[in-house]
């Protein structure tokens, strides 16, 4: 039996497959301003964590305040605040 060769088809899905790449990363960029947008969200909850971590380690060397309201995105500290 006669092997088939379809390399012409093959050839054509990888230009098909390389062209749908290359749309999707230039509406990446054309849609997105900020290209730091997930390190932006990490640093900003790095940053809650330690306020909250301060705040515990205040709470328990007793010179936080008696009315601290923790934030709606921390949900494990503020089970033990309450």
């Amino acid at each position: 039996m006669k092997a088939p060769h379809n390399y012409r088809a093959v050839g054509w899905a990888m230009v098909v497959v390389a062209a749908s790449l290359a749309a999707i990363g230039l509406l990446a960029l054309a849609l997105h301003d900020d290209p730091f947008f997930s390190d932006n969200i990490m640093r900003e909850k790095q940053k809650q964590f330690k306020e909250m971590q301060q705040n515990a380690t205040e709470m328990e060397s007793g010179t936080a305040g008696e009315n601290i309201e923790p934030k709606l995105g921390m949900f494990i500290l503020y089970a033990y605040l309450e």
